[in-house]
């Protein structure tokens, strides 16, 4: 506990420190998407955004990061710091990652789809405050979400405020609604109002295109137009409330039959779909500009209410983010406990399914493994419980159930590598026995990889754990070159030395030894010369690196 808590302490100051300091962001490294750019400047009224210009002092863009803001977002393992540039009209012109504290493999997966982050591309800021149905990268699931977590919080507290101050009264409805006594904030859309008769009953919803729609421009300005919607959500009537447009032409959409027609009727999600150059939607004759305007404003305002609505269901949503998969991989833990602790489960038929969902389903299909590149991870930046429920599950069992029982639960029973280097021994029947000396040396290595694996915790190299054990491979998707290569390396071994790889190779698997509390170890041991010995590091590596 003091280990990890020492790395938690030591990551949190590098933060605070980059905080205060910030990582600056060079020249060359904005040259790799803008060429042309011979000079960053920093603003003074935002110094985190840098103005990025050619030779001839041409504005080529602003450039900012997501760090510090988004570092609290944590994916596989670790926080992932972007590179946002923003083209002229304030949009997104790329996005790009500037480093980060992630399992390597799974950054690597993100690189190799560029579609992932055009999916930024023409955002503006409030777009990316609130970011919805964005498509993650397979096999990198959490790695992808807290890059969307990461530049949403970035991006999150620059909200417009209305170019329309007055808000909606009740005369207002009245026409439409004339029992209406009251307008109360809707629950599920925070920009809408509910409309209640005097006995409390809903009669149906009221809501305005500003602040929505306040950036597009008609004649001479932005339209902020009244939204009637009927108890089913369908648009019922709508109208302009205010403009900047000149009288009478600001009214010549209201008095127009038709073209209100091409709206109403419509549910919220239809509206937001509308793609007015298809439908051939004109604007009303003198007035064309401030109607296109008014219908413009009408499908983003819809466009909003829906992201609205999305936000509201995933308020709702368990504490926990359950989801199939995770219901498979917790009846695999069962049934491993099932194996490990009772007569009935020590069967051949129960052993050899158990393993077959290991290393199929567990390992290949989920990629529930625990690793130190996890473990490391998770020490830096705190357990992401919610999002891999199954992993904190598995992490639980690997070191409580040891401190229970004295037994190697998650090495024997749960880890998809150890179920498959038992298949490889039975290759072969005559195992090869190494020598005394060299099988006493080899046994060290676990430790002295659990040792690195704590000097890079403090390092700030903590993604580059996954290439010291094999258990990426299994998710296939993202596996890198070296891990695939420790795997089929440490499968081959075990042919001819059994669970070769977990007697001279798994750091894993010398940090759970360290949680057998086995009868009659009460002495001092190799366990506890081994936790010393880190906690020893832990301590210079926290006052003196």
């Amino acid at each position: 506990m003091l280990i990890v808590g020492l790395i938690h302490q030591s990551h949190q100051d590098f933060l605070a420190d980059l905080k205060e300091k910030g990582q600056p962001i060079g020249l060359e490294e904005v040259r790799k998407i803008l060429p042309q750019a011979s000079s960053l400047q920093a603003g003074s009224d935002k110094p985190s955004e840098l103005q990025a210009r050619d030779s001839n002092e041409k504005s080529l863009g602003l450039v900012t990061q997501t760090s510090p803001a988004g570092d609290s977002a944590i994916g596989f393992s670790g926080s992932t710091n972007l590179l946002v540039i923003w083209d002229g009209t304030q949009k997104v012109s790329s996005v790009s990652i500037r480093s980060s504290g992630d399992t390597l493999d799974h950054v690597d997966a993100i690189l190799e789809e560029p579609d992932f982050f055009k999916q930024f591309v023409g955002k503006t800021r409030k777009e990316l405050s609130h970011l919805n149905n964005v498509e993650a990268v397979s096999g990198a699931t959490l790695t992808s979400m807290a890059i969307v977590d990461a530049i949403s919080m970035r991006f999150g507290g620059e909200k417009q405020a209305s170019r329309f101050p007055n808000p909606i009264r009740i005369e207002e409805v009245a026409d439409h609604f004339p029992s209406a006594s009251e307008l109360i904030p809707s629950a599920t859309h925070p920009s809408l109002l509910d409309i209640l008769d005097a006995n409390g009953s809903k009669l149906g919803q009221v809501g305005r295109s500003s602040p929505h729609a306040d950036q597009i421009i008609g004649y001479q300005g932005p339209v902020d137009s009244l939204l009637i919607l009927e108890t089913n959500g369908t648009l019922k009537a709508m109208a302009i409330r205010s403009s900047f447009e000149n009288q009478p032409y600001a009214d010549y959409p209201n008095d127009d039959a038709y073209f209100a027609s091409l709206f109403t009727g419509r549910s919220i999600p239809k509206l937001a779909d509308m793609n007015l150059t298809e439908e051939e939607v004109e604007g009303v004759s003198g007035a064309t500009m401030t109607s296109m305007a008014m219908a413009k404003g009408i499908v983003k305002t819809a466009s909003s209410l829906e992201q609205e609505r999305l936000r509201s269901l995933e308020a709702k949503k368990p504490l926990l983010m359950w989801k199939a998969r995770d219901y498979g991989s917790l009846s695999v833990i069962l049934l491993a406990g099932f194996v490990a602790f009772t007569k009935r489960g020590k069967t051949k038929f129960f052993r050899i399914s158990l393993q077959v969902l290991l290393v199929c389903y567990l390992g290949l299909v989920n990629g529930d493994i625990l690793s130190q590149a996890l473990f490391a991870g998770w020490a830096q930046s705190g357990v992401p419980w919610e999002r891999a429920p199954i992993l904190a599950l598995l992490s639980l069992a690997a070191l409580l159930v040891p401190m229970a029982t004295g037994k190697a639960f998650y090495c024997h029973q749960l880890c998809p590598h150890g179920a498959a280097q038992q298949w490889m021994r039975k290759l072969k029947k005559t195992p090869l026995r190494l020598p005394k000396k060299l099988d006493s040396v080899l046994q060290l290595l676990p430790a002295g990889l659990l040792a690195l694996v704590v000097f890079l915790a403090f390092t700030g190299a903590t993604h580059t754990v996954a290439i010291l054990e094999p258990f990426d491979a299994y998710v296939w998707e993202v596996a890198g070159g070296i891990t695939i290569a420790i795997a089929l390396v440490s499968l081959i071994a075990s042919a001819f030395v059994p669970m070769a790889y977990c007697r001279y190779g798994c750091p894993t698997g010398a940090v759970l030894k360290l949680f057998e509390f086995k009868k009659g170890g009460d002495g001092w041991n190799k366990r506890d010369y081994l936790s010393f010995t880190l906690l020893g590091l832990t301590l210079l590596l926290y006052f003196f690196f």
